[in-house]
């Protein structure tokens, strides 16, 4: 039994940072009131690493790479109204807890700020 608990926490300690969830993980919505409507199209969620979610985009990681401490690159492939588009964002995690997406694929302007959304709503 010992030689079981002992390599059940070797691999545990070995398989843990695959499976580690990144910080920009969770539910994001441009303000807190988005965050409680979950009609908004000022949602989005990020889950499993590398899956974005909007409103009517869906997007998924092909490459992510650290740029700085607390900032990512991402290359995405994506679809959204009918049609499919790549898109190669950065995000970073400001020192306000805020996710930053700089050239995101959806929205307006070339910055978006996101304020986390403490109650998720699952899809």
């Amino acid at each position: 039994m010992r030689a079981a608990t002992q390599l059940a926490m070797v691999l545990s300690l070995v398989a843990a940072p695959a499976w580690a969830a990144q910080p920009y993980e969770g539910f994001w919505a441009s303000t807190k009131k988005d965050c409680r409507d979950q009609d908004s199209a000022n949602r989005m969620s990020i889950e499993g690493g590398n899956r974005l979610y909007w409103y009517e985009t869906r997007c998924r990681a092909g490459e992510i790479t650290a740029d700085g401490k607390q900032s990512w690159k991402m290359r995405l492939a994506c679809e959204g109204e009918g049609e499919k588009f790549r898109s190669n964002p950065r995000v970073s995690i400001a020192a306000d807890g805020r996710l930053v997406m700089q050239n995101g694929p959806v929205g307006q302007a070339r910055r978006q700020t996101y304020v986390r959304c403490e109650i998720a709503k699952k899809r």
